[in-house]
């Protein structure tokens, strides 16, 4: 594909000025193939972060390598051929960069931290010194409901002597009741 902009240099002239770091050359370099650059990766339909990262990286590869082209008249071809490899390069990122779907259950909670550690740990002594104050019949459903593996009402009613439809209103005063006494301990 020819060049898409007329210069006054032959590409081995430009790229060699480029090298002597003269910015006018890699203005002209840009000024040659900037159309040739994008048109190539428009046809990858990439987004437009992805297309300008395609096109961007090109022009890196360029300025690598450019001390590398055996052939600057062929220059076009060579950036063809890269911002080909470029998007290529992104596409298949894109592929392998899809995480993987999110398992609740291996989701580990972090350790807290030791003042978290001691906050909690004296949270739970208040509760249980306040729950150990409970009277007999409202402390034994604490237990049952709060400290014994989980079990049915029909269980808990079993182990505390209780009808199963008295456990929840008792539940609810003595919740309200353990409130009151975790607030007085403030």
């Amino acid at each position: 594909m020819p060049a898409q902009c007329d210069s006054s240099g032959s590409n081995a002239t430009v790229l060699d000025a480029a090298h002597r770091d003269d910015p006018t050359a890699w203005s002209d370099i840009v000024g040659r193939y900037e159309v040739t650059v994008r048109a190539v990766v428009a046809g990858y339909r990439l987004g437009p972060a992805e297309s300008a990262d395609a096109v961007q990286n090109t022009w890196l590869r360029l300025v690598e390598h450019s001390a590398a082209i055996r052939d600057p008249e062929k220059l076009g071809g060579w950036l063809r051929t890269t911002a080909r490899r470029e998007c290529l390069a992104l596409l298949h990122r894109r592929r392998t960069e899809r995480t993987a779907p999110l398992d609740v259950d291996q989701i580990r909670a972090p350790q807290p931290t030791p003042e978290e550690a001691a906050i909690l740990a004296e949270a739970r002594r208040r509760v249980r010194s306040a729950t150990g104050a409970l009277p007999g019949r409202p402390r034994t459903l604490i237990d049952a409901l709060y400290y014994q593996p989980q079990a049915s009402y029909a269980e808990v009613a079993r182990r505390t002597g209780m009808a199963i439809g008295s456990i929840g209103p008792t539940r609810i005063r003595t919740l309200r009741y353990l409130r009151r006494s975790l607030e007085d301990l403030r």
